[in-house]
């Protein structure tokens, strides 16, 4: 049966990438001695981000990295609140504010181009204001990437969650693909990473051109910058599964707000010039399609139960495989019945952001998305 088979493609798929996780998560390297450290330069693009900053700028001190050897740029793009103001209280020689001009474009992509373009290290490295820091963060993504003779190195995020299942929703899903990227990474197939913990050469960056070939495209700094560094034979790119390289963001606040991040994601997938990842999308898409026509006929009798109770235990343990390497990885569990909940809706909510798509405008920090 065709809904079996996709089903047991999408269970065996993530399977795959769990065990690519697992080799990723074998190796670490050994530390650096203080002067084998190179410069970097963490650029933060700062939006309406005022409630989020002082804690943010509290974090900093705590890095354990040398100090002459970093610097932070944030660049202010275009916000409305205090952001800049509150910004402008911490500069120093180590802190450089700068602000995106109209002229200058705007979005994301055009404040980390401003920020990259002034850097003054070696290395770059991104992450988002509203993220909490591991006091090793830096140093682990430099040594990672320095080990491996690598020029760009992906880390991974993690959604905060209080436990309502909204946002346990949120983090499981996370979970799933933060670990599916760099499973699928270490297999030499990348599919997506995050801007929030990244670190690349400047020189790489230099090289592909940074974000032109895709300033026109409002979300996708990350990911497009991976495809495009990895898509040149001379350039690495891994992953770094390491729990100190791990930042954790806030979930976000209602179910309309999660489908906008999802429409926002699946709006720039469209432009990917790589096969395998639309290969990988279609079965994910048809896997969950099929789920729910199964279950549409079910409730109208024209399936029997026993086969929708296997198709979704198929389901559960593809996830449920994925989801017990990210607790371990973050050291926190989620209650079966969350597990089970987030399995049921899953394929729903995937199928649901496909295909209105097309047929729903996106916003993000009052800016409408492609």
């Amino acid at each position: 049966m065709i809904i079996i088979l996709l089903n047991t493609i999408y269970l065996l798929l993530l399977l795959w990438y769990r065990q690519h996780w697992q080799m990723a998560r074998t190796i670490f390297p050994e530390s650096l001695q203080k002067d084998e450290l190179p410069s970097v330069s963490v650029i933060i693009p700062v939006r309406n981000e005022a409630k989020n900053l002082t804690e943010f700028l509290n974090q900093l001190a705590k890095q354990n990295y040398p100090k002459e050897k970093v610097e932070w740029i944030f660049v202010n793009d275009q916000s409305e609140d205090d952001s800049l103001e509150i910004l402008n209280l911490f500069t120093s020689t180590q802190i450089i504010v700068l602000s995106l001009q109209p002229s200058e474009g705007k979005g994301k992509k055009f404040a980390l181009k401003k920020g990259i373009e002034q850097a003054r290290g070696t290395w770059i490295i991104t992450t988002d204001a509203d993220c909490a820091l591991n006091e090793n963060w830096i140093l682990s993504l430099i040594e990672y990437g320095m080990d491996k003779n690598a020029d760009m190195v992906c880390g991974t995020v993690q959604v905060n969650t209080n436990n309502r299942f909204m946002q346990n929703f949120q983090a499981m899903e996370s979970g799933i693909l933060q670990l599916s990227a760099i499973g699928s990474l270490h297999a030499g197939f990348p599919l997506l990473n995050t801007g929030a913990s990244l670190a690349f050469k400047k020189a790489a960056w230099l090289k592909v051109q940074g974000y032109a070939s895709n300033e026109h495209i409002a979300s996708g700094d990350d990911t497009f910058l991976m495809l495009s560094m990895h898509q040149q034979n001379e350039l690495k790119v891994v992953g770094c599964p390491s729990n100190n390289a791990n930042v954790i963001t806030h979930a976000v606040n209602s179910w309309q707000e999660i489908i906008g991040q999802r429409l926002r994601w699946n709006g720039k997938v469209k432009h990917y010039k790589l096969g395998y990842i639309h290969f990988v999308g279609s079965i994910v898409f048809l896997a969950a399609l099929s789920w729910v026509y199964l279950l549409l006929s079910w409730c109208c009798k024209g399936y029997p139960a026993e086969t929708l109770f296997l198709v979704f235990v198929i389901r559960l343990t593809a996830e449920y495989t994925l989801l017990k390497e990210w607790q371990s990885f973050i050291g926190k569990k989620f209650s079966w019945i969350h597990i089970i909940l987030m399995s049921f809706i899953y394929p729903l909510f995937t199928v649901f952001s496909m295909v209105f798509r097309p047929f729903m405008k996106n916003s993000w920090k009052g800016r409408t998305c492609e």
